[in-house]
């Protein structure tokens, strides 16, 4: 029971005193509050220590009134007023008892609860209300202006966690908690939708969670959305008017924009009308907005790509869009979350900026006349001076991402149009020998070299089991009057006698047994090829720049070697008369592609055709290979390859061991040891990629 004595209206003519009697729960209550406000008989008293109401009461009404304002403390318990609700519903004894409020099950309880909560402090609430108005002063219309009063007793967070969290006292929190409220949130989501008022006073909230006029700009143009589109959207549904940017904002925002885009980024247009925006200028924009003015190493990585915009009757029009993407390395990197956030801008298209756009494609012509003449100066004076934002001069190191057309196209070189006659991008095969086949060579050994076998497989990025694998190669080639895979000169021919004379493969046969022993002297030895990267990019010539910096792709690599295995297998099968079955299975594992006996028949596949195949690929090899040693070959080498191609595409740096990173590039080799066995075809590995694996160039670029 409360008795709200100062609120009381006062009568017209006041009494002097008044005797007033209290009993029961109304003098229980007051002895409460007196024995809260510590107003209790003193020691000389025989009731000391025990509420003194008279004083109590006497000092409420004192002008120098030292009792404190929140008297009024919970008048029950939970547990109090949880056993009457248990006796007022006649609950059984095993009802389960909650601990709090949250946790009453019964609906009946829990209504009952809130009526009584209600009671209890409603009153309570409502003289508050009625003493801030007084304080307040001026005039409370509504009850909305009484409740915006409340708004005065709460702060800012000051963004400091320790201070803010022991504060009660902030906006934040109280909104939050009235938020996490039922009642509260079924009643906002009924008043929301259909009133207006509430939608008006509530503007504020829901505008902070919806883009502005500029956000709005930049996700139009991102989603592609047209005007009749957003302005359908906009006018269908009225409610969104007080919050949703007008189409004329939006059209004026981008207008300003793209003009302010065209003078800060420098944008200029090509004869062939590509567009494109000054280097320098881009990457110091950039550099600024990822904060990475105060790196002192930037990795700058271009990226082109080429696609079909529109075919038509012998033509095909193609789009082909430059951009680059802003790292820093590693070690540059502050913390582990930094650089998880540069792995993450690796394969994010979001964080790559556009720097140049083709209307035509990536040929060597095109890359020439719209992005080697705007840019390559530029790229020059970055390798050779760095770049400087400010007073920090920073050090840049480039990459180049692109498929192998894209390659072709930046370098000039290699394939089927380089002028010098060499196929590869990376070193100086040309593209008889890669016809030829010659992967396969001889070396004698000396003794004063004073190598074992394991090192002399260590400088050529293998393993000693390949070199036995080889010899046996060699044997059975040598038995088939095969001659493809070895080099033809005299000074090889000559070695190949001596391999297999019977002293020369006794003694290969002990150092296989003990591979750590040193190589007697004469020994010969076959071994895989060896090419490392050694042409130069001819535009950036003066910086010294070479091609390792022109990285493969790893989802090409897997396409093209995936095509590989594809057309052995369409031919094991022809000559087998096995198509048929062949295509049952594939149909079997959802791959869409018949086998015809057709020349022009284009046999590739796209990603995810491709990792179906490679699921039917041991049915398939159980069908065409009778032998079950050669079946479990095939099964080792595709393990491997699964290995192989897993390291290769992983985007994260950490998890990579490092045993697997350092003997990647002699697993490559081994695999492509292990392909030249099964498939035993020269012809059927007439691959750029088969090359790159085996002569070690992905290896080297890891």
């Amino acid at each position: 029971m409360h008795i709200n004595i100062l609120q009381q209206e006062p009568p017209r003519k006041r009494k002097a005193q008044q005797h007033v009697h209290l009993s029961g729960e109304s003098l229980e209550y007051l002895q409460q509050l007196a024995k809260k406000a510590k107003c209790v008989f003193g020691k000389r008293s025989k009731k000391c220590g025990e509420p003194d109401v008279n004083s109590f009461l006497k000092g409420l009404g004192s002008s120098t009134n030292t009792h404190p304002n929140n008297l009024v403390g919970p008048q029950k318990s939970f547990d109090q007023v949880w056993d009457e609700i248990s006796a007022e519903l006649e609950l059984p004894e095993d009802h389960p008892r909650p601990k709090h409020s949250g946790e009453i099950s019964n609906e009946e309880a829990r209504n009952l609860f809130k009526s009584k909560f209600q009671s209890m402090y409603r009153s309570q609430f409502d003289s508050l209300l009625r003493d801030m108005m007084e304080t307040a002063g001026g005039s409370c219309k509504t009850h909305e202006d009484q409740w915006k009063l409340f708004g005065e007793l709460f702060e800012e967070g000051s963004g400091e966690k320790q201070s803010d969290k022991s504060t009660k006292f902030l906006i934040e929190k109280v909104f939050l908690g009235l938020a996490n409220n039922k009642r509260f949130q079924k009643c906002l989501e009924k008043k929301i939708r259909t009133d207006t008022h509430t939608q008006k006073k509530l503007r504020f909230v829901v505008r902070s969670f919806l883009p502005d006029v500029n956000e709005s700009c930049t996700l139009t143009l991102k989603a592609n959305m047209s005007k009749n589109s957003y302005n359908a959207y906009w006018r269908e549904i009225p409610r969104t008017h007080r919050l949703a940017v007008p189409l004329k904002k939006i059209g004026r925002c981008r207008v300003m924009k793209k003009i302010w885009l065209k003078k800060a980024l420098k944008v200029f247009r090509t004869e062939q009308n590509s567009w494109g925006a000054d280097l320098q200028t881009s990457v110091k924009l950039k550099a600024v907005q990822d904060n990475l003015q105060n790196k002192k190493v930037l990795i700058l990585v271009f990226n082109t790509d080429a696609t079909v915009v529109a075919k038509s009757t012998g033509c095909e029009t193609k789009h082909t869009e430059v951009s680059f993407t802003l790292l820093t390395p590693r070690d540059q990197c502050v913390s582990a979350e930094e650089y998880n956030e540069m792995e993450k801008r690796v394969r994010q298209a979001l964080d790559a900026v556009t720097l140049l756009v083709l209307p035509v494609g990536d040929s060597a012509k095109n890359m020439k006349f719209n992005f080697w003449e705007p840019y390559e100066k530029e790229i020059v004076s970055l390798l050779k001076n760095g770049l400087q934002i400010g007073d920090e001069q920073m050090e840049v190191v480039c990459f180049f991402r692109a498929d192998l057309a894209g390659h072709n196209g930046l370098l000039e070189q290699g394939g089927v149009s380089d002028a010098s006659g060499k196929f590869c991008i990376h070193c100086e095969e040309t593209s008889e020998a890669k016809r030829a086949g010659n992967f396969i060579s001889l070396s004698e050994g000396k003794a004063h070299d004073g190598k074992s076998l394991r090192q002399f497989c260590d400088s050529y990025e293998l393993f000693p089991a390949d070199i036995e694998l080889l010899n046996k190669l060699l044997g059975f080639f040598a038995d088939q009057g095969i001659s493809d895979m070895i080099d033809s000169s005299d000074a090889q021919q000559h070695l190949l006698e001596r391999c297999f004379s019977s002293e020369n493969q006794q003694k290969l046969q002990s150092c296989f047994r003990h591979p750590d022993m040193i190589i007697p002297d004469g020994v010969v030895l076959p071994y895989l090829k060896l090419c490392k990267i050694s042409r130069e990019c001819t535009h950036l010539k003066d910086a010294g720049f070479h091609s390792i910096h022109f990285i493969y792709c790893a989802l090409h690599l897997k396409l093209r070697f995936v095509n590989l295995l594809l057309n052995y297998v369409y031919e094991v099968a022809a000559n087998q008369s096995k198509v048929a079955p062949v295509n049952r299975i594939l149909k079997n594992f959802h791959v869409n592609m018949e086998l015809k006996n057709d020349r022009n028949q284009q046999r590739q596949l796209n990603g995810k055709m491709c990792k179906r195949f490679l699921n039917a690929l041991p049915t398939i090899i159980e069908l065409l290979i009778p032998d079950e040693d050669r079946r479990r070959e095939w099964k080792l080498a595709m393990d491997e390859w699964n290995h192989i191609i897993q390291i290769l595409s992983c985007q994260c740096y950490d998890k990579i061991s490092p045993s697997d990173a350092k003997q990647l590039p002699s697993r490559i080799r081994s695999f492509c040891i292990k392909m030249i066995d099964l498939v035993g075809d020269v012809k059927r590995l007439q691959s750029f990629y088969f090359h790159s694996l085996m002569v070690g160039h992905i290896g080297e670029q890891f």
